[in-house]
């Protein structure tokens, strides 16, 4: 029998009625799934795009391959064929689809390595199972879950220390732009990069101005990585690197002190740029190389958001709020590169100076 509404409206307005509220359920469970993304993130600790790209399409053969069962092997090739990863063919093997080549390990845009489980990243993101104790405690997840704070077990970790030297290599290529024309970098003699990890922004700068010297300040793990880079790339002449916390005092002196995405990946990150102002005096430069949170990434910028709060307790910010974060460290933001009104996704330079008294 039908409804009151069926009966007013007619079986083609009830008809799409419930069709509507089942697109609506669809539409919510497909952002809920939690198994697809869980599926893509083996695939890529599988390197199934590898061994497939490499010739491997039989099951049997990649699960020898991979280490995985054949059975269940299939099944996850089959779900994520459904998002076009994977091609499933009429023999039962499976070839690479339009989205599973940026699984490749030599793809130019490659995810494999953010997406590994095994990596800096991909144990980040497993921190997000505890987002409600996150929510709730205001505290990262990531210690519980792991057993150490996130840099100490990234630290402790030759693999994960290895996955993060190479994404921060893949993150420079979108902020050099912004790095190297953001700032006339020819009234600068000396820049301090603090927590730069590997080097691999400084290697950029330094290569584009050869006039310029650099100290690198970081853990000690990171710094030796950093020294083995200079020297590889031809800088040991014109790098030193400090071991020791960006918590602690600075190098002084230099004309700029840069802090290439590190200031949202800490609670206390006004502690940092207090640091970064004491070193910097009257005449320096303070310089955050980041991504702001704007109105056309803010879906991008606000999932990367809770991530930093479930691993390290970090934040991501908008321009205006940046800006505040300097006040509050007492600097003025003098600039931005680009310009906030034509920043989309583009990675920002940030450059502030000491606050008039």
């Amino acid at each position: 029998m039908l409804g009151v509404d069926e009966r007013a409206d007619g079986p083609a307005s009830a008809i799409a009625r419930i069709r509507g509220r089942q697109d609506s359920q669809t539409a919510l469970e497909a952002l809920a799934n939690l198994v697809t993304p869980m599926a893509i993130r083996v695939a890529a600790t599988l390197r199934l795009a590898d061994l497939i790209a490499d010739g491997v399409t039989d099951v049997d053969a990649l699960a020898e391959r991979c280490g995985a069962e054949p059975d269940p092997l299939h099944r996850l090739l089959a779900h994520l064929a459904c998002h076009q990863l994977f091609i499933e063919r009429e023999d039962g093997g499976f070839e690479l689809g339009p989205l599973g080549g940026q699984l490749r390990s030599d793809h130019p845009m490659s995810m494999r390595t953010l997406l590994d489980l095994g990596s800096f990243s991909g144990r980040a993101d497993l921190s997000c199972f505890g987002l409600l104790e996150s929510v709730r405690t205001g505290q990262p997840a990531y210690p519980k879950q792991f057993g150490l704070p996130y840099w100490q077990d990234l630290a402790s970790s030759p693999e994960m220390a290895d996955s993060f030297e190479a994404a921060l290599d893949t993150i420079v290529r979108f902020s050099a732009r912004s790095l190297l024309r953001g700032y006339d970098w020819s009234t600068v003699r000396r820049v301090v990069d603090v927590g730069g990890g590997s080097g691999a922004p400084l290697i950029r700068l330094l290569q584009q101005y050869p006039h310029l010297h650099a100290t690198l300040v970081d853990l000690p793990e990171m710094v030796e990585r950093a020294k083995r880079n200079f020297a590889a790339a031809g800088l040991a002449d014109r790098t030193t690197v400090v071991a020791g916390s960006y918590f602690d005092p600075l190098p002084p002196g230099a004309d700029a002190y840069l802090l290439s995405e590190v200031v949202d990946q800490e609670p206390d990150p006004e502690a940092i740029l207090r640091r970064c102002a004491e070193a910097a005096g009257d005449t320096g430069r303070v310089m955050l190389l980041q991504t702001p949170v704007t109105r056309s990434n803010r879906a991008v910028m606000t999932a990367l958001d809770l991530r930093m709060l479930t691993s390290v307790g970090g934040r991501e910010r908008s321009v205006a709020e940046y800006r505040e974060l300097f006040a509050r460290a007492g600097l003025s933001l003098e600039s931005t590169y680009p310009a906030s009104r034509a920043t989309t996704f583009s990675v920002m330079l940030f450059v502030g100076t000491a606050a008039a008294a």
